[in-house]
């Protein structure tokens, strides 16, 4: 049996080259592949630290788009934008031209993942201890809001007995 090409014996093929060889997938992983090593150039010319709390987003034409943890970040981004443009221009790698980068905030992308309940499922405060804590309360917002909790829950449990 002779061996053809990259293929080993056993049939199987890197998943790299299946996705390259898939017509639908191909343009995807090449984008994907595209902006990976963006992403690196863009890491490397960073300052230790801040790497973790900005990523590159997208490219939009020759429109770099680097997404920023919070405002600070992007501040101090943008005041790197004309070092990191040039970084970007020397890199001779680079098969895409960067003529010019946007700084957006995008906070959810960087907060971890809540971590899930291991305890027991919270019950809702019953009506009673509701109604004691408003009574507790000195008019103001929160005793406004916390009688507006009780009577929704109160509608919500008179109207979920009448419907039976």
């Amino acid at each position: 049996m002779a061996k053809t090409g990259h293929t080993p014996k056993s049939g199987f093929r890197p998943i790299n080259a299946l996705m390259r060889d898939n017509e639908a997938i191909a343009p995807i992983h090449d984008r994907l592949q595209r902006i990976s090593r963006l992403q690196h150039s863009f890491a490397d010319a960073l300052p230790p630290g801040l790497g973790t709390s900005c990523r590159v987003a997208t490219v939009e034409g020759s429109t770099l788009v680097i997404a920023a943890a919070n405002g600070a970040v992007a501040a101090k981004l943008k005041q790197m934008l004309p070092r990191l443009l040039e970084k970007f221009r020397q890199n001779k790698k680079q098969e895409q031209e960067v003529t010019v980068i946007s700084v957006l905030v995008q906070p959810d992308f960087f907060q971890p993942e809540p971590a899930p309940r291991t305890g027991p499922p919270r019950e809702p405060m019953p009506s009673a201890m509701l109604a004691e804590l408003a009574e507790s309360l000195e008019d103001s917002p929160l005793k406004t809001t916390v009688e507006k909790i009780r009577k929704r829950r109160e509608r919500a449990l008179t109207s979920g007995t009448r419907k039976s």
